[in-house]
């Protein structure tokens, strides 16, 4: 029983990094993956460097965050500095 405990954790560290892909398979995988094109991928994963692994889950993140802004960071930008 303590050596199905062992291989467990293992399995799953595999299987994570089998989840992980680099900036570039990401952008080509964009639209059967997440259903958006190509260029709204490669706009999420800007900042991210081309040999850098992320997981799903990041790359969620990320897309969401570029797709669908905040309102509060829009107010920020619109209330600048309005008095010039």
């Amino acid at each position: 029983m303590s050596e199905k405990r062992a291989r467990k954790p293992s399995a799953t560290a595999a299987q994570s990094d089998l989840n992980k892909r680099t900036k570039i398979e990401w952008i080509e995988s964009a639209s059967p993956v997440f259903n958006v094109e190509r260029f709204e991928m490669a706009g999420a994963l800007f900042d991210c460097q081309d040999g850098d692994e992320l997981s799903k889950q990041e790359v969620k993140q990320k897309l969401d965050a570029y797709l669908h802004p905040s309102k509060k960071k829009e107010e920020e930008e619109t209330n600048v500095d309005s008095t010039s």
